[in-house]
């Protein structure tokens, strides 16, 4: 069976996944919005995400993007900064590495529901 997206391995690992943000800040029949807000050196836990979705940071600057398979991508992320993902990810985690607040908006485009190989048991 296919893991590209890393199910098996949090399964094999005893992860749970966790929400993709800490709040919803806004929610209705077509976009869903989070509030993510990382303190220096927190993480938000692994996740996975369902939707084509679009971040927006409100403040913020270093953080490390690390996949369950343990490839790390480093992203700057400064007040402004958006970016639009369309496309199915690995399951990960985002970890603020600078020394400031990384506060963003992410919003969630629910029209589109992505299913993944391996996801069940």
């Amino acid at each position: 069976m296919n893991d590209d997206h890393g199910f098996i391995l949090a399964r094999e690992q005893g992860i749970t996944l966790g929400e993709i943000g800490h709040r919803i800040f806004f929610e209705n029949d077509l976009t869903r919005v989070w509030e993510v807000r990382l303190e220096p050196g927190e993480t938000l836990g692994f996740h996975i995400h369902r939707h084509p979705y679009l971040v927006v940071s409100l403040e913020g600057g270093a953080n490390r993007i690390e996949t369950i398979f343990g490839q790390t991508i480093d992203v700057d992320e400064p007040s402004g900064h958006t970016v639009f993902i369309n496309e199915k990810r690995a399951i990960h985690r985002l970890t603020n590495t600078s020394g400031v607040l990384y506060l963003s908006r992410l919003v969630e485009f629910k029209s589109e529901i992505w299913i993944y190989d391996g996801e069940s048991n």
